[in-house]
C-alpha cells in the first residue's frame, strides 16, 4: 500500500509547465516543438510525461 501512495505523491508533485515554456525549451526541437504548439492549450499546465504522450498521440494519428 505504501508503494501506491508514493506513486500518487510523485504524480501530483511532478513539475508542470505551460505551453509557452515547452515551446521555448531546448529539450524540444523541430517538429516536436511545432506539434507542442498545436496540441497544448494556452493557460493550462502539463507534466513532461503528458507533453510527450500528446506528441506521440499526434504522431500516431491516421492521415486522411
Amino acid at each position: 500500500m505504501a508503494k501506491k501512495e508514493e506513486d500518487t505523491k510523485q504524480k501530483t508533485n511532478a513539475a508542470r509547465f505551460t505551453k509557452e515554456q515547452f515551446v521555448q525549451s531546448e529539450q524540444w526541437q523541430g517538429v516536436d516543438r511545432d506539434i507542442l504548439s498545436i496540441v497544448l492549450e494556452d493557460n493550462k499546465t502539463y507534466t513532461i510525461a503528458q507533453a510527450k504522450q500528446l506528441v506521440e498521440q499526434f504522431m500516431s494519428r491516421e492521415v486522411k
